[in-house]
């Protein structure tokens, strides 16, 4: 089952034939996009579940952003894009709850090309596994969207 809403970004078309990095190791658009639409769900709906489970909504804030799965390994372009959003006090039921909230609209019943799988945590889990950390890359949007937790 999938759920549609609106979302900042456009994750379709041409930057769907886009790797997650350029040549020189900067994200490109499509990482951009799909991170954006992740962090917009995840920041509204952390907001929502927070108050609803009488949760401090500062839990939920986004200290790290790795791309881990085939796009931290081998760039790729023809497969889902794999995002680790470090929270360091995300409790792990919470965690999976906003997980499943965020798969229902980014993942399931895509092609694997449209598809943005986001892992949320309170630590690199599998830190032996190849990841790639964009944080500073993206700390502006980070930024951004940890504000949305408190506001709107």
């Amino acid at each position: 089952m999938r759920l549609n809403t609106d979302l900042p970004r456009e994750y379709a078309g041409e930057i769907l034939n886009l790797p997650p990095f350029d040549k020189k190791g900067k994200i490109t658009k499509r990482t951009l996009f799909g991170l954006e639409n992740a962090l917009f769900l995840y920041s509204n709906l952390s907001r929502i579940y927070a108050e609803k489970t009488d949760n401090n909504p500062d839990n939920f804030r986004i200290k790290e952003v790795k791309i881990v799965g085939s796009g931290a390994r081998e760039n790729k372009i023809d497969s889902d894009l794999d995002l680790l959003l470090i929270a360091p006090e995300v409790d792990e039921v919470s965690a999976n709850s906003l997980k499943t909230m965020l798969s229902l609209v980014l993942f399931c019943d895509r092609p694997k090309i449209e598809a943005v799988d986001v892992f949320i945590r309170s630590y690199d889990r599998y830190p032996d596994r190849v990841s790639r950390d964009i944080t500073l890359q993206v700390k502006e949007i980070v930024d951004k969207y940890n504000s949305y937790l408190f506001s709107h």
